[in-house]
């Protein structure tokens, strides 16, 4: 028999019970791991806002600095750039030694490239009128001629009548001022040639041959030349350089100019240079006469000359790979560059890359200085 009255054992909570500790466990961990992220995600911050950024540089401007570069220097009012071996390489500059040339103080003169085509109008008229009193003087003597063969037969046996001597010498008469007004037509015309053209083109134009040919075949060009309005010049020099839009060219002298160029007023010549495509009729150009005793100069090619700050400069080699920036005179043109005085003899310059010297001289005064830059900071 069983005791009713005795208390009942408790029932076991069974699975629900034992999680009850393990769940607490894990909420500890869990709020502990979010309260070291905070932590941490707020001294980073604190150490970015301590931090200053790193500066942002082009993703070229590390290869720019591996690439071998120039090093521009001023020193005594002269700036110099010196190369490395692998840029000097690299842009392919190169120097040469200044050739030395006999050189004359120049006198500038003004030149306008004359167009000849009325010249070739001269020519034709002139011709005719010498063909016209050619004409005329055959007649004349044929003329002559039939006079005298009447007045050997009239003195004969009067074969002739007296009527027909009387007309002979009439004709011949008339045929002789016909030859003599044409000839004084072919002088008239010659003249007023010569007075247009001068002595020598006028000739040329008179008598035709390789130096008309040469002119109206554009093989030469004539200029007429003029000095400013007060000038004075002895002799015209033998030969003028010329220039125009292109290279100078040198010009050989014609004659003195019966007419001066109305822009200047002064004394006025014609020379001839060689046909170009920059010299076309109508064109001016500046004229360079030699004047004074010839003296030694060096001359600078043209391509070694670089322009800028409103003047010319060139870059002369001062030892291996440095070239320093000079200015030059353009004053005295020759056919190959500039004559020039203030240079010694064996001076090199650069004929090659002088505008990448000069766009590397003032890129790198442009750069900002990385000390200074970084100091600023």
């Amino acid at each position: 028999m069983s005791d009713t009255n005795s208390p009942r054992a408790p029932r076991p909570l069974g699975g629900r019970a034992r999680r009850g500790p393990a769940l607490a466990a894990a909420a500890v961990v869990v709020l502990a791991l979010l309260a070291w992220a905070l932590l941490r995600r707020s001294a980073d911050a604190d150490q970015r806002e301590a931090t200053p950024p790193a500066r942002q540089r082009p993703a070229d401007t590390d290869e720019a600095e591996a690439k071998p570069s120039a090093s521009p220097a001023t020193e005594g009012g002269v700036t110099s750039v010196a190369l490395d071996p692998e840029a000097l390489e690299r842009t392919g500059i190169e120097a040469v030694s200044l050739r030395v040339t006999e050189y004359r103080a120049s006198m500038a003169g003004y030149g306008a490239v004359v167009d000849v085509d009325s010249l070739a109008v001269a020519r034709t008229v002139l011709a005719a009128a010498v063909a016209a009193a050619t004409r005329t003087e055959a007649s004349a003597a044929s003329a002559r001629q039939e006079l005298a063969r009447v007045q050997a037969l009239n003195a004969a046996d009067q074969t002739a009548s007296i009527k027909a001597l009387e007309e002979a010498q009439a004709t011949s008469r008339g045929a002789d001022a016909e030859a003599e007004a044409a000839r004084a037509a072919a002088r008239a015309r010659e003249a007023a040639v010569v007075q247009a053209w001068g002595p020598v083109v006028g000739r040329w134009a008179a008598e035709g041959g390789p130096s008309l040919d040469d002119l109206l075949e554009r093989r030469r060009v004539l200029i007429l030349v003029s000095l400013p309005t007060g000038s004075l010049l002895g002799t015209p020099p033998r030969h003028a350089t010329v220039r125009g839009a292109g290279d100078a060219v040198q010009a050989t002298f014609v004659s003195t100019a019966t007419q001066t160029d109305p822009r200047t007023q002064g004394a006025a010549f014609f020379y001839s240079a060689p046909g170009a495509p920059d010299l076309l009729a109508g064109m001016y150009v500046t004229v360079a006469l030699p004047v004074g005793t010839a003296e030694r100069a060096l001359v600078v090619p043209r391509a070694a000359v670089v322009w800028a700050e409103g003047g010319a400069w060139i870059y002369v080699e001062t030892g291996p790979a440095t070239f320093a920036r000079r200015s030059v005179s353009t004053d005295e043109p020759t056919a190959e560059g500039y004559a020039v005085t203030d240079l010694p003899l064996g001076s090199r310059v650069v004929t090659r890359g002088a505008q990448l010297l000069l766009s590397e001289e003032y890129r790198s005064h442009a750069r900002p200085v990385r000390g200074d830059e970084d100091e600023g900071e």
